[in-house]
């Protein structure tokens, strides 16, 4: 882990594909881990990947329409946990929402 970032070689020593996204498009896909080591090395930092190999139209965008990747199985693959829930409400909280 450099500098609090996962590495890749962290990930495929889990899995052996990684989802992508884009929460402002359509664009999703799916990498074979093995791949992207070979290609990138195995300590390339995940939060590194969308702009070293996203070809999105939208990659040079301004700020607020510029492709932003994340990894929809991420959380999964690290932890086991197939979905974050929240908490659930009780009437001692303070907030409701």
């Amino acid at each position: 882990m450099a500098n609090g970032s996962i590495d890749l070689d962290e990930i495929a020593a889990r899995a052996t594909h990684i989802e992508v996204a884009c929460s402002r498009c359509e664009r999703r896909g799916r990498y074979r881990l093995s791949r992207l080591v070979a290609r990138l090395g195995e300590y390339f930092p995940i939060t590194d990947f969308g702009s070293e190999t996203a070809d999105c139209p939208r990659q040079n965008a301004t700020a607020t329409e510029r492709c932003d990747v994340y990894f929809p199985n991420l959380v999964k693959i690290m932890t086991g946990i197939d979905q974050i829930t929240k908490p659930r409400a009780s009437p001692d909280d303070d907030d409701h929402y």
